[in-house]
């Protein structure tokens, strides 16, 4: 006898991350031997934004925190991050997105060839100061008899590292600029800080809210502290 089964449709629901086309990284460690120490992974986004510059972790000690969904836990790994290497860093976060790939032992060693590294991060080492500033600065020397060199209308530049990039702050030299404005924007090479975006724009993705399902009441219900008789010997 068989027996026919009506299965409704399964609709997924909340934020859906567009940029990740890989597996979790934990998915791919808690199947190889050791955790996967010595082996190479890298992420998509890495590949897409600069295809011709190779950027990978080479796994050194995992450990993961044994959560339900494999989110949680710490990774030591050596980055190599545009063909250049950054040490070795300690990865706790940013591991819940199925954006990792395991590079195969075969094909290690073509992954890791890179003709031409990230270059170093050149940004002026002064700014001009603003027209008025510069105005009330010239005022007050005149006034105390002080001398005002054209020198004292620059101020040292220095760079406000995002924490998304803070592992290129070795890499950031400082340069005499090439043209001198009266804005930074017109002596700051803007595609020196375009690069670090690779070939595809930042998007925001929201992480999923961690904990149980629960019904909340869109509307509470309003409490009556005084009786119904009470409020008809009032209207009477």
């Amino acid at each position: 006898m068989l027996l026919e089964v009506e299965m409704s449709t399964i609709r997924y629901i909340g934020n859906y991350d567009v940029t990740a086309e890989g597996k979790f990284l934990w998915e791919l460690l808690c199947q190889l031997r050791g955790l996967g120490v010595g082996r190479l992974v890298t992420k998509n986004e890495w590949a897409r934004k600069w295809p011709h510059q190779p950027s990978y972790l080479r796994i050194i000690k995992a450990r993961p925190s044994m959560d339900r969904w494999l989110y949680g836990g710490k990774v030591w790994a050596e980055w190599t991050f545009r063909g250049r290497n950054l040490g070795i860093h300690k990865f706790s976060s940013d591991l819940n997105r199925s954006d990792w790939r395991l590079i195969h032992k075969h094909e290690e060693e073509e992954f890791m060839k890179c003709n031409e590294p990230m270059g170093n991060i050149e940004t002026p080492n002064s700014f001009p100061l603003p027209p008025l500033q510069i105005l009330l600065a010239k005022k007050y020397a005149k006034k105390n008899k002080l001398s005002f060199s054209e020198s004292q209308e620059r101020a040292p530049l220095e760079v406000c590292v995002d924490p998304e990039f803070e592992m290129l702050r070795p890499f950031i030299v400082k340069v005499d600029p090439p043209k001198k404005g009266k804005s930074i924007y017109d002596e700051a090479n803007p595609e020196v800080w375009l690069d670090l975006y690779g070939k595809e724009l930042p998007t925001k993705v929201e992480a999923w809210n961690v904990g149980p399902a629960e019904l909340r009441q869109r509307f509470p219900s309003t409490t009556i502290t005084r009786s119904s008789k009470d409020i008809v010997g009032a209207a009477v």
